[in-house]
């Protein structure tokens, strides 16, 4: 299990993302979990991709766990949720993004209180959002709560760290095994230096890396570069396969510093021994919430 120090130094003057595989995965809970680390060395932001911290589901109606924010934290939100907290806010920045539930804006926390997270609806927002916090609010630590069943944010915020959040059963176990080996085959290719060299040699992937794609690929060449390894949609046989022919690069990266597995009727060894077996080289962390 982490300590909390490896907690806090993973979290630390990065922005990372918080992912999962499905809805309901457990990254506001983790959210949770990280932000007490965090705190103690220092204040963290936090954020969302769409609407965060609500006591029930929106769609579906289950409770929800309420995310805590604590003097000096920065978040992301509208207005009209920090009239529904029972915390005291600051008002640090307005932005003219506008959401069903209000226009986004930036505040800081005065007084403890529980609050519901509402964030930009697309990359370059966001992208946009986190500078702010950075540069102009001297937030160096940003934890973004992303959007169920989506990797694709991730590369809107360039050297971004991430934790994939993974809740498995004997029945899901086959692909939910096959999603990690490709997430972490992806976090592994190096970023591309300068696009200008070996101009014969190097093809560009326009937008997304689809099977399709992967067909009229000039076999002279012997290197490709995509935009960012979210925009890869292959299985990881496929990807496997493409990394035999070419060497693979991305314009953008970021690091995977674990995955968060949540296990129901697996065994953890059982799990371990099959992680080992699948030659996965990222960091397995399994239910990190006891103790």
């Amino acid at each position: 299990m982490m300590q909390t120090t490896e907690w806090t130094y993973r979290f630390l003057n990065a922005s990372t993302f918080v992912l999962g595989n499905r809805k309901n995965a457990g990254k506001t809970t983790f959210m949770n979990l990280a932000l007490s680390h965090i705190r103690k060395v220092e204040k963290p932001a936090f954020c969302t991709i769409g609407i965060d911290g609500e006591s029930n589901d929106m769609i579906d109606g289950r409770a929800k766990p309420i995310i805590n924010t604590q003097p000096g934290d920065g978040i992301v939100t509208t207005y009209p949720m920090l009239q529904k907290s029972n915390g005291q806010f600051k008002i640090q920045k307005v932005f003219p993004y506008h959401t069903v539930l209000g226009q986004i804006i930036i505040a800081t926390t005065i007084r403890e209180g529980s609050i519901e997270l509402v964030g930009p609806e697309n990359n370059t927002q966001l992208n946009t959002i986190i500078k702010f916090l950075n540069t102009e609010l001297h937030f160096k630590t940003v934890i973004i709560d992303g959007a169920a069943s989506r990797i694709t944010p991730i590369g809107a915020v360039n050297n971004s760290n991430c934790f994939y959040l993974v809740n498995i059963d004997r029945r899901n176990l086959s692909k939910s095994m096959d999603n990690m080996k490709m997430l972490s085959m992806c976090s592994e290719f190096e970023q591309a230096k300068d696009l200008n060299s070996s101009i014969n040699q190097v093809y560009k992937i326009k937008g997304a890396l689809t099977p399709s794609k992967v067909h009229s690929i000039p076999k002279e060449y012997d290197t490709i570069i995509v935009n960012n390894p979210t925009s890869i949609f292959l299985t990881h046989k496929q990807l496997k396969e493409l990394s035999k022919k070419f060497k693979i690069q991305t314009i953008n990266t970021y690091q995977l510093n674990g995955f968060v597995v949540v296990l129901k009727d697996i065994e953890a060894l059982e799990f371990n021994n099959l992680y080992r077996k699948n030659n996965i080289n990222t960091e397995l962390i399994i239910n990190p919430y006891v103790n």
